[in-house]
């Protein structure tokens, strides 16, 4: 499987307990994968990403350099 699906994730959870010797029920691994797939979403999610990457002391001109950036890009 993917290890970017949930079911990918989990084998690579249950994987990892059973040879680090951690006891991990299915359920458990599952909830945990589950989390690990949304945080993935949360990552390549593009317009997440601009916001994020951008480290401005106001608001205000986050959004600024925000929209300069993307001036730039749609004027090339």
């Amino acid at each position: 499987m993917s290890e970017f699906t949930a079911t990918g994730y989990r084998d690579r959870i249950v994987g990892y307990a059973a040879e680090h010797g951690h006891e991990v029920g299915a359920s458990k691994a599952m909830r945990l994968a589950v989390k690990l797939c949304k945080r993935q979403a949360r990552m390549t999610d593009l317009d997440l990403e601009r916001i994020l990457t951008h480290s401005d002391p106001t608001p205000k001109q986050a959004f600024r350099n925000i929209e300069d950036a993307e001036r730039e890009r749609n004027a090339r």
